[in-house]
């Protein structure tokens, strides 16, 4: 890259909020103007294209997205830019962030509720080849990805035990010669008279 050299303390830092917010939407608006015909040619809106300040995080250069710009159908497009949203590339190179439904699952989120995204990690968009092949830069921008692109495991079935054998309740039992006449009696009438209550139960469920 090749980084403006700024020697001054940053312009925001003298800047009250209300200030802040009216400078941002200037830069703002100064970057969609001087990428107005890359976004006609893909057929973007402004809130498919933004700024986006890069910082270290465990020795890695990212970037912070929200999760509604992971979900722009043609991508998301942004510079980077300085704390005074100055663009830190002369040569103003354009990012694309493609479209990611696992991006929770992806990237790491911070304390603001942003996701990191390793800026290494993203495709530079050149706007010559954009003006000559419009959109179909971004489909050749996916098929690049395509075979890195984040596949989430899928759910492990649920578990289902093999079918078993019903239990069948072992019952109680006497020899024949211990039948009694009451017993007699519940096994030809079927009269739970007996004094062996498994034997009357057994009469009852006939």
């Amino acid at each position: 890259m090749i980084f403006k050299n700024y020697n001054m303390a940053n312009v925001m830092d003298t800047m009250t909020e209300n200030e802040k917010t009216v400078y941002r939407q200037i830069k703002l608006k100064e970057m969609h103007d001087f990428n107005k015909d890359f976004m006609d040619d893909l057929g973007l809106i402004k809130k498919d294209f933004n700024m986006k300040f890069p910082f270290m995080r465990n020795n890695v250069m990212v970037v912070g997205l929200f999760d509604n710009e992971f979900m722009r159908s043609k991508g998301f497009y942004f510079e980077l830019i300085d704390s005074d949203l100055e663009p830190i590339d002369s040569n103003r190179p354009i990012y694309r962030v493609p479209y990611n439904e696992f991006y929770s699952d992806e990237f790491e989120m911070d304390e603001r509720s942003k996701f990191l995204v390793p800026i290494d990690q993203l495709k530079k968009i050149n706007r010559q080849a954009a003006a000559i092949q419009k959109e179909l830069v971004i489909v050749e921008s996916d098929r690049d990805i395509k075979e890195n692109k984040y596949i989430p495991p899928k759910p492990p079935l649920p578990f289902s035990a093999a079918p078993q054998e019903p239990v069948v309740p072992k019952l109680e039992d006497a020899p024949y010669s211990e039948m009694t006449i009451r017993d007699y009696i519940t096994i030809h009438t079927g009269k739970p008279i007996s004094n062996k209550a498994w034997l009357n139960e057994i009469v009852k469920t006939k």
